[in-house]
């Protein structure tokens, strides 16, 4: 009688937890359909390493992309291969040959197109190694916003990534290829280009592809060689993007992070998950990383040669503000993109309370963030980032040597209505602050993701 009563309050909870997530949600366990990496940075002899994990035992076709941090315009994407169990390790890195940034990988999963392979005024190179390895780079490129006032492939420099599974590969024969030998090296890649090339992919992408099952992980961190200093950091996981395949040719812009099912999975303030069916995916993945504030420490302490830079991303936005005039931006955002002048817009109106540790309080200052992907440092002007960044940097005066900051999205306009009356305040954002010391000649370097909140009515 005790067995059968716990079966059945296990098999009630199973059922609940599946109903809860309906649609699209931000997964607290940190793997998902989608990842979204809210920094990566070439900039100032900077790199930055990520390794994306495949963690189930399944052949996943999945989308990498690179996006600048002004606009989010994409600077570098490609078809990547899962083998089962399967790891992608490589690193943005200054390109040695032009003024922008460039991915390294000595990893053999297959991508489509090759790395290190022509790219109009942006080539890259693959250069075979004495063990049997190739060592592959690929120049990201202006492509995307060659029409903008600030064409300059110096965009690419600082930006933020985004991973987005588009199915599990069931064809045997093109699973096969993709999948790793007893020596770690893919069966056959070439049969991949070929299916895309003139194979069975070039005219019907679907064939072989079933939807996407999660499981994805991802881990970052940035360094810096000269100043001996180095941040880790993890992506935030989305699951139930897709119920469907979306395997498209190398060459296409999507699928992008708009283009997840309508339904969002949200939580309240009070834990609950609650479903709303919006009026586009991009909506609903805005939903899900909306937050009324970040939060987070902040030491400056002269005496250790303390610096804080937070790492502030909208990794939804271009969705929002890249359209014709500020009547046409889909909330929650306010203002447009014009790429017609070579300052940034689709600024955001953000207040900043600024505290120390024993909770004296210095005027809130009120201003603007208008770069998909921000690094304020904080601290005197003068004082120096504690990420080497000067791409999409800005210095917020801290006054006091240790505490801790705010950033409120207060602004009216900054809402979403989420339906039956419901609606959440606040803008999608992700980020990390990273802290640094210095001791002598050596650096010391944490990072720790903000905190968020939620402020919403009628839920």
């Amino acid at each position: 009688m005790k067995k059968s009563t716990i079966s059945l309050a296990v098999a009630a909870t199973v059922a609940t937890s599946a109903a809860v997530h309906a649609g699209q949600y931000v997964n607290p366990g940190k793997t998902g359909q989608v990842l979204l990496f809210p920094f990566y940075n070439a900039d100032n002899g900077n790199s930055t390493g990520i390794h994306i994990t495949n963690t189930t035992d399944s052949v996943k076709a999945v989308k990498v992309r690179f996006l600048e941090y002004k606009n989010s315009d994409a600077v570098l994407d490609f078809n990547l291969y899962m083998s089962p169990k399967d790891v992608f390790a490589f690193a943005v890195i200054p390109d040695a040959d032009g003024d922008g940034a460039a991915i390294i990988t000595g990893d053999a999963s297959c991508t489509v197109p090759a790395l290190g392979t022509s790219n109009g005024d942006f080539p890259g190179t693959a250069t075979e190694n004495a063990d049997g390895s190739t060592t592959r780079i690929q120049p990201f490129s202006n492509y995307q916003f060659t029409g903008d006032a600030d064409s300059s492939v110096e965009r690419s420099l600082t930006g933020h990534v985004e991973v987005i599974e588009m199915g599990v590969v069931s064809d045997e024969t093109y699973a096969a290829a993709a999948t790793h030998d007893s020596t770690g090296v893919p069966a056959d890649c070439a049969a991949l280009d070929t299916a895309w090339a003139s194979g069975t992919w070039s005219g019907n992408a679907s064939f072989g592809v079933g939807a996407p099952t999660g499981g994805l992980s991802g881990v970052s961190y940035h360094i810096n060689v000269e100043s001996a200093a180095s941040f880790g950091f993890e992506p935030t996981a989305i699951d139930g993007f897709s119920s469907s395949a979306q395997h498209t040719n190398p060459s296409s812009a999507s699928p992008t992070i708009s283009s997840g099912t309508s339904v969002a999975t949200v939580q309240t303030a009070g834990g609950a998950w609650v479903d709303y069916t919006l009026g586009s995916g991009a909506e609903a993945t805005s939903a899900l990383l909306q937050t009324s504030s970040l939060s987070n420490d902040v030491l400056v302490l002269p005496i250790v040669g303390g610096m804080t830079d937070w790492v502030v991303t909208f990794p939804t936005k271009r969705a929002h503000v890249d359209v014709a005039t500020a009547a046409d931006v889909v909330p929650p955002f306010t203002d447009n993109w014009d790429g017609s002048s070579g300052e940034s817009s689709a600024c955001e109106p953000v207040s900043i309370g600024r505290w120390d540790r024993e909770t004296s309080a210095a005027a809130a200052v009120e201003t603007s963030i208008c770069n998909g992907t921000s690094v304020i440092a904080m601290g005197a002007a003068g004082a120096g980032s504690a990420l080497s960044a000067s791409a999409g940097l800005t210095v917020l005066e801290y006054p006091y040597s240790e505490g801790w900051a705010k950033i409120s999205f207060n602004n009216a306009g900054q809402s979403m209505t989420l339906g039956s009356g419901a609606t959440r305040q606040g803008l999608p954002a992700i980020g990390f602050a990273a802290y640094k010391v210095v001791n002598g000649a050596m650096s010391y370097g944490q990072a720790a993701v903000h905190k968020t909140e939620i402020s919403s009515s009628g839920i």
